[in-house]
């Protein structure tokens, strides 16, 4: 939060540039009505100095977006957490835009993304509304798009696998009758989060070039499948995935494991045969922790936090970790 300015009544180049250079991203956002055309023009002229590396975000109000022929240098919108919009086609009228997030709940209008010049944004977020119901085939239009993230729309969902710069896809709420496989020609995709939602699995994707898999919170997954069919893969996150009993990760050249909140798991395997394993950690599982905190590790690793239902075996065992040469804290995949 100290990298966002919430509905400030003046803003400086000083207070970017003091947030840029911790490098954070900054934020000037808006949770109410009764900004006025000085303020903004006056951010006007931060984002023409500042390009796409400054946010300008309009949330938890009703919004109305002609406001923002005053901010025609925005690379940056984010106009989310809404419950109505009005004006929304002043959004495809912005000149300069290069990242953009759109959410708003009570949203019926199917075809809005058609309105939109796609093909010079490199960021999206389409977060749900009430009926789910965004066609995402315009999203094809995307030439320069590398990072994308869907919550809960489906209807063409397809159009994803003809974007050719795609880096980073996150898929939130999918249903578990849509299809998966067409993440598999996303030709350039390198971490998928599938978060939200429900399947018993994720068989059907099986990408080469996949570096970074995540998922999280969906609902019946019970198995991942052999991961050696992401031949690269360097990270992996699971979280909160109660039905999981067991992971493999044998084949795999994976640095980063990471795993919390999947009750049920009691079977790891794998792990301790990756020879570029670099980060492990875990909590609230039924892993043997204590295997974990006596184990002969990879040459490379760097990191090993074990979390078990004790803090007082926590102190332990982190301390234990960093006598070994072992931080509790990993450095940024």
């Amino acid at each position: 939060m100290e990298n966002r300015i919430t509905d400030p009544k003046r803003v400086s180049s000083k207070q970017i540039r003091e947030i840029l250079s911790r490098g954070a991203r900054p934020t000037i956002q808006f949770s109410r009505r009764g900004y006025s055309r000085r303020i903004l023009k006056s951010i006007n002229k931060l984002c023409a100095e500042y390009g796409d590396r400054l946010e300008v975000r309009f949330y938890g109000h009703e919004f109305d977006a002609s406001v923002l022929r005053d901010l025609p240098e925005a690379q940056w919108l984010s106009t989310d957490c809404l419950l109505h919009i009005r004006n929304e086609d002043a959004i495809a009228a912005m000149p300069a835009l290069r990242k953009l997030s759109f959410g708003t709940f009570h949203f019926d209008r199917p075809g809005f993304l058609a309105e939109i010049d796609l093909a010079d944004l490199t960021r999206l977020v389409l977060s749900e509304n009430k009926k789910k119901n965004l066609d995402l085939a315009p999203l094809r239009d995307c030439s320069a798009l590398e990072e994308l993230y869907v919550s809960g729309h489906r209807k063409n969902i397809s159009a994803i696998s003809r974007l050719p710069q795609l880096k980073k896809l996150s898929l939130g709420s999918i249903t578990k009758r849509q299809a998966l496989d067409f993440v598999n020609e996303i030709p350039r995709l390198e971490k998928l989060t599938i978060i939200l939602g429900g399947r018993e699995n994720i068989d059907e994707v099986a990408h080469v070039g996949l570096r970074e898999l995540e998922v999280l919170r969906v609902r019946g997954i019970s198995s991942l499948g052999d991961l050696s069919r992401f031949p690269v893969l360097r990270r992996l996150l699971v979280e909160d995935q109660i039905q999981l009993q067991q992971i493999s990760v044998a084949g795999t050249s994976l640095e980063e494991v990471s795993i919390h909140n999947c009750k049920s798991l009691d079977d790891l395997q794998g792990l301790l045969d990756l020879d570029s394993l670099r980060v492990f950690r875990t909590s609230r599982t039924k892993l043997d922790l204590e295997r974990y905190l006596n184990a002969t590790w990879p040459e490379s690793m760097e990191s090993v936090a074990l979390y078990s239902g004790s803090e007082k075996w926590n102190e332990q065992a982190r301390a234990l970790m960093e006598e070994k040469g072992y931080s509790a804290v990993a450095r940024r995949y």
